[in-house]
């Protein structure tokens, strides 16, 4: 009867995760040997970001609660770096709508939130972990890059 009830409020804040389209200009500050994964877009210095800083990483970075943040626009793109404690993620090109690479499979970014649990009173708690990986669509669907963005 327990998953009748009210949920009970989450003791402390709940770990952030922040969605959007166009990548953040501080995606541009990870090289090869700073992140997992593969940064192939050819434009600039790889990333399709604003040409004007907007502010938004730093509040983000002084909020404290964003653990990661996702992003698509560039299809060739799919690493996952850390910078100031938040993770910068690119969701992979897995459309066949648009622009891709002969040779390279087209792939989607998983993510992964499992959460604490109360096995005698059978109750849900807190955020425990985030994790993600990307599927590939090839013949076995392949996951690569698997990552711990965060625990607890």
């Amino acid at each position: 009867k327990n998953y009748t009830s009210a949920p009970e409020a989450q003791s402390e804040p709940a770990p952030g995760l922040v969605y959007f389209h166009i990548p953040l200009q501080e995606y541009a500050r990870f090289d090869a040997s700073n992140f997992t994964g593969v940064k192939l877009e050819p434009a600039g210095n790889g990333i399709s970001s604003s040409k004007i800083n907007s502010g938004f990483f730093s509040t983000m970075v002084k909020a404290g609660d964003v653990r990661a943040v996702f992003t698509g626009h560039d299809h060739l793109n799919d690493f996952c770096g850390k910078l100031s404690d938040i993770n910068l993620c690119y969701a992979g090109g897995f459309g066949y709508h648009a622009y891709g690479k002969a040779g390279w499979s087209r792939r989607a970014r998983v993510v992964l939130v499992s959460l604490e649990k109360d096995k005698y009173n059978a109750t849900w708690g807190g955020v425990k972990s985030i994790r993600t990986w990307k599927r590939l669509d090839d013949a076995p669907l392949s996951k690569i890059d698997e990552q711990t963005l965060w625990q607890k």
